[in-house]
């Protein structure tokens, strides 16, 4: 028996995440929170300004970092996360 009412999967990213390749090229691969290399495969799309706060999906509202830094960031600003790196020594 064969179905044919299982959804396909859609390979459809959002448009925020077309720009990643350009954004790593533009960062030279660094994370825009801990300035630490990272390959690509590891960084990922943040919102600068997070949605939540009136933030868009627009290219220059969009930066590469690592997990680590993202997991801190949440939906802070992105002078919230440096804050916050700096405080702790982070950078």
């Amino acid at each position: 028996m064969h179905r044919t009412d299982i959804p396909k999967r859609s390979e459809k990213l959002p448009n925020y995440q077309t720009h990643k390749h350009t954004l790593y090229g533009k960062q030279e691969g660094l994370c825009n929170g801990c300035q630490t290399q990272f390959p690509f495969r590891n960084m990922t799309v943040d919102h600068i300004v997070p949605r939540n706060h009136g933030g868009t999906d627009a290219v220059d509202n969009l930066q590469l970092l690592c997990g680590a830094c993202n997991s801190t960031k949440g939906t802070r600003t992105q002078a919230e996360l440096l804050t916050k790196l700096k405080g702790q020594g982070i950078i």
